[in-house]
């Protein structure tokens, strides 16, 4: 019974598995474990002769861990000290990372922002834009309307401007005619304007005396001044009969030739003025 109690004893003081690891700040020193006292015994008293002797267990004297235990734990304590380390400073290293990619996150929500307002910004000029889009073509749906009319338009404008173009040249020829018949007009005033010969008072009487004989419808003026002379009809003319006004000659007398110095016209080639010639005298008129 007395070894089986202190079997017991012994099971019950001897640890059961290895102490529980815990991080101390500083791993400690190796210590070796302490010595137990040993209990103290009390001296064994001499039996009285009324009692009978009782046996008393020797105290049993729980056992601590061995050195290798010890030893065990203490490098098992080391290992995760080591560990705890590397963990800290993967922790550290995180950290590091985690700060750094905030910064990047704070830096990407300033360009989120800058984006948003730059988007903003060209959403209000594209819709400037569309509107400008859709006045051009309102404007072109309402010329695109008028062209229509704008192109009958054009065409009558060619139209008349082809029939002006074609009376143009006809206008032309007449003002040409006209600006000939000016001249031609003017030069007759200026010789008209000029003194003409006056021809001696025989002459005019002999003119009287032959009058008759060509049938002549009205006598010459007798007068030498050259006023008696009727405005606008040439000299020898104003009986209807060609008569030279310095001799009288008449008939075959008096030539018609052309006067170069006197052009009527230019189209289609060169037209002069008539002018009389007498050929007895040689006077012209």
């Amino acid at each position: 019974m007395s070894e089986e109690y202190e079997k017991d004893e012994e099971e019950e003081y001897k640890p059961r598995g290895p102490p529980p690891t815990q991080t101390p700040p500083t791993p400690p020193p190796s210590i070796p474990p302490p010595s137990m006292p040993p209990p103290s015994i009390p001296p064994p008293q001499p039996p009285t002769s009324f009692e009978a002797p009782v046996y008393q267990p020797e105290p049993t004297i729980p056992g601590g861990p061995s050195q290798a235990e010890y030893n065990t734990v203490i490098s098992q304590v080391q290992q995760k000290d080591n560990v705890i380390g590397q963990l800290q400073n993967q922790i550290s290293e995180v950290n590091a990372q985690c700060a750094d990619l905030n910064s990047q996150l704070l830096i990407k929500d300033n360009q989120i922002t800058q984006l948003n307002s730059q988007i903003n910004s060209f959403q209000t000029t594209i819709e400037g834009f569309q509107n400008q889009i859709t006045q051009i073509n309102n404007e072109k749906s309402q010329l695109m309307a008028q062209l229509p009319q704008l192109q009958n338009q054009l065409q009558q404008f060619q139209q008349e401007n082809m029939n002006l173009q074609q009376q143009i040249g006809p206008l032309q020829a007449q003002i040409g005619k006209l600006q000939e018949e000016v001249t031609y007009k003017e030069k007759r005033i200026q010789e008209l304007k000029e003194p003409k010969a006056v021809m001696p008072s025989s002459l005019a009487q002999g003119i009287t005396s032959q009058s008759p004989t060509f049938g002549s419808s009205s006598p010459l003026p007798t007068s030498s001044s050259p006023s008696t002379v009727a405005p606008g009809i040439d000299a020898g003319f104003g009986s209807g009969r060609r008569i030279c006004p310095n001799c009288g000659a008449t008939g075959f007398a008096i030539k018609e030739v052309e006067d170069k110095s006197k052009i009527l016209s230019y189209i289609p080639k060169p037209q002069y003025a008539k002018k009389s010639v007498c050929t007895k005298c040689g006077f012209e008129f």
